[in-house]
C-alpha cells in the first residue's frame, strides 16, 4: 500500500479530520491533502509528525514512506529487481 493511503486509512480509521491532523503536524491542510493523494512527497520530519499525530509507530512510517520513495524512483525501469539487489548488496557491504 502506497504511504500516502495509509496515511488516509490510518486518520480515517481514528476518525480524524484532515485539518486535525495537518493542525497538529503544524502544515496546511491542502499539504496533507496531497500528501495522502501522493501528488506530493512528505519530509522526513513530516512523516515524523504524522507518526505523533496519528498514534503509531515512527519506525513503521518511517520504512513505508523510504519503500514509497524507492518505488517511485525506480518503478519504470525495466530492470528493477536487478538494481533493488544491487542496492541490498551495497547495503550489507556497508555493514560489513
Amino acid at each position: 500500500m502506497a504511504f500516502g493511503n495509509y496515511i488516509r486509512k490510518l486518520r480515517e480509521e481514528k476518525q480524524l479530520l484532515l485539518r486535525e491532523v495537518a493542525s497538529q503536524m503544524n502544515i496546511d491542510t491542502a499539504l496533507l491533502s496531497k500528501i495522502e493523494r501522493s501528488t506530493r512527497i512528505a519530509r522526513k520530519e513530516q512523516v515524523e509528525d504524522l507518526a505523533k499525530a496519528l498514534g503509531v509507530s515512527e519506525n513503521e512510517l518511517l520504512q513505508l514512506w523510504m519503500a514509497d520513495k524507492i518505488v517511485n524512483m525506480i518503478k519504470d525501469e525495466s530492470n528493477s529487481t536487478e538494481i533493488l539487489n544491487k542496492v541490498q548488496e551495497e547495503i550489507k557491504n556497508l555493514k560489513n
